[in-house]
């Protein structure tokens, strides 16, 4: 067995280790009641994706482009060749996320009783102390702005 065979095979295996453990170690994580369980569960999520994608690039699975990167479009550009109706549903998606997320996270806070600047602590996920309302809240905002952003997207998808 070769070495590079042997890095990919441990590649796939890692991978595959990973499809199983980051997301179980992300629930964990941002569920986590103490900042000793928050910091384990943290490194089971990034350390096996570091791993793979380390191995990835040993193994020769992930080779850098020939050419050079290709330049990005300027915004208005982008955004002037939409029709008007997935601009707005563009806008709702972008509006149902962040104004949703802020006063979801704001009615938290203020159940919990914290200070505004208490939820800027790292160290003190806010996740963690969701209750199934605020669960169900977030799901739905995750669902329906992603779903704007997909009706807008096929929307302007000329076929």
């Amino acid at each position: 067995m070769t070495p590079q065979l042997l890095l990919k095979t441990l590649t796939i295996v890692v991978f595959l280790v990973t499809l199983f453990i980051a997301p179980i170690a992300w629930f964990r994580m941002v569920r986590a009641q103490t900042r000793s369980a928050y910091w384990k569960n943290m490194l089971f999520f990034a350390a096996p994706i570091l791993l793979t994608i380390w191995l990835g690039e040993a193994a020769g699975l992930m080779p850098e482009p020939a050419g050079p990167p290709p330049t990005l479009p300027a915004v208005e550009d982008v955004f002037s060749g939409m029709p008007t109706v997935q601009l707005v549903l563009l806008s709702a998606a972008a509006v149902l996320w962040l104004g949703g997320g802020n006063l979801l996270s704001y009615l938290h806070n203020r159940r919990l009783g914290k200070k505004w600047w208490q939820a800027l602590n790292p160290f003190d996920p806010p996740f963690k102390d969701f209750n199934v309302t605020e669960w169900l809240i977030l799901g739905g905002l995750v669902l329906s702005s992603l779903g704007l952003g997909a009706l807008a997207i096929s929307y302007g998808h000329p076929g």
